[in-house]
């Protein structure tokens, strides 16, 4: 059985690795044989997944350009037989985010829309984990009958509703495909002493690369973030402060989504007494990696949405700073932890210092409420990974049933 899986493109996102990796193992535990084809833009993308999926036959559904003549014949020759395969898979799985969101551009999602509708019209369309909208306008509804002859599972309940609201009939409610355990991830626990890290005697803060979704002005951003890190270096309570990459793009270093174009800079700024208790990690690592850097810090600060999802997988706080109802739907409601979401896609809250001061309170609200506050984690991350493996193994299911 061949199954094509989209939406992994860059496996240096940590967060969508983490979810393309629970579904390929998911699946090809209950599968013989099967033959995963993914979207991946790159054989190093590829070559990152198979080593955090081991047994699995992973295979690229793209060939690359060259310009060697030679090679381009051939290309051409595979590259024919190997969209005759892509063609002929009946079943494909398209990867959660907010893709199909308004966040990334109107264009590329109505582009995306009629694409589904096309495709789903001749082939069995699951689209899994996802934070679909908001929209605007009339293309909730062109969302709606795009989508109508896939299979959806949100990420959350209140996206759920937002759909049901827009009449969707196929929607069902699911979780984040990260809530569950990577397969490599015990494998990796000396990434924390090759950084000269102890278990909680250090925090993790992933400053987003995604600027602009927080503020236009990018000094009022790295100043914010400064000032959170001036004033945790003066806590006695962890020793270190690690600086955590949890997106990147290898080929554009300064790229808007890449998380080094602020961690650089936040250095760059940072006085020398300061620095002294800074650790910047900003090497390439695979998600499980990264999962235990989190898992094994006193609490994680985050811009990034799946670094929470990890740390709080690992039974750790998280404070996030959001820009996307994908925070409150998926860590707010899904894990009632509200309390440590800040609603940050605000220029007034950057330009007068308020996210720092945010930051502080929430902090000092984590540090006062530790111990209740993990063992509440525990419990809703317990209820969270069981409806993801139930999840799972309904589109398990219904694989199984549409190859009969």
């Amino acid at each position: 059985m061949k199954i094509y899986i989209k939406h992994i493109w860059n496996t240096f996102n940590y967060g969508s690795c983490m979810m393309a990796i629970t579904l390929i193992n998911k699946i090809n535990q209950n599968y013989d044989n099967v033959i995963f084809y993914v979207d991946v833009n790159s054989d190093i993308d590829l070559e990152r997944l198979k080593s955090e999926v081991c047994d699995a036959n992973i295979k690229r559904a793209k060939i690359d350009a060259t310009d060697n003549l030679l090679k381009k014949c051939i290309n051409k020759i595979r590259r024919i037989k190997l969209n005759k395969v892509i063609e002929n898979i009946e079943n494909i799985i398209i990867i959660g985010g907010d893709d199909i969101s308004e966040y990334y551009g109107i264009d590329r999602l109505e582009s995306e829309l009629h694409k589904l509708k096309e495709e789903s019209q001749r082939k069995n369309i699951y689209l899994i984990g996802h934070t679909m909208g908001p929209f605007t306008g009339n293309r909730g509804e062109l969302a709606r009958h795009c989508l109508s002859e896939t299979k959806i599972h949100t990420r959350d309940d209140k996206n759920l509703d937002y759909l049901k609201s827009l009449n969707f009939k196929n929607a069902k409610s699911g979780r984040d495909l990260a809530f569950i355990e990577l397969p490599m991830q015990y494998q990796y626990d000396n990434k924390v002493s090759e950084y000269n890290l102890e278990e909680n005697k250090y925090i993790t803060l992933v400053p987003s690369g995604l600027v602009e979704s927080y503020t236009n002005n990018f000094d009022d951003y790295i100043r914010n973030w400064v000032n959170i890190i001036k004033e945790l270096s003066l806590s006695d309570k962890f020793e270190k402060i690690v600086l955590l990459m949890h997106v990147s793009e290898p080929d554009t270093l300064e790229s808007d989504n890449d998380d080094r174009r602020a961690i650089n800079k936040i250095m760059e700024i940072l006085d020398e007494k300061t620095l002294g208790k800074i650790i910047a990690i900003t090497d390439a690592m695979l998600p499980s990696e990264a999962r235990e850097i989190l898992g094994n810090g006193l609490f994680t600060i985050t811009g990034r949405m799946h670094s929470g999802v990890s740390t709080f997988y690992m039974r750790k706080p998280a404070i996030s700073l959001s820009y996307s109802v994908k925070y409150s739907g998926v860590i707010g409601d899904g894990l009632d932890m509200n309390e440590l979401v800040i609603e940050s896609a605000d220029e007034k809250l950057w330009k007068c210092d308020e996210i720092s001061k945010l930051v502080s309170e929430k902090v000092d609200f984590i540090l006062k409420n530790y111990d209740s506050l993990v063992k509440k984690i525990d419990t809703k991350v317990s209820e969270t990974s069981k409806i993801v493996e139930s999840e799972l193994e309904e589109l398990v299911n219904e694989i199984r049933k549409s190859n009969k």
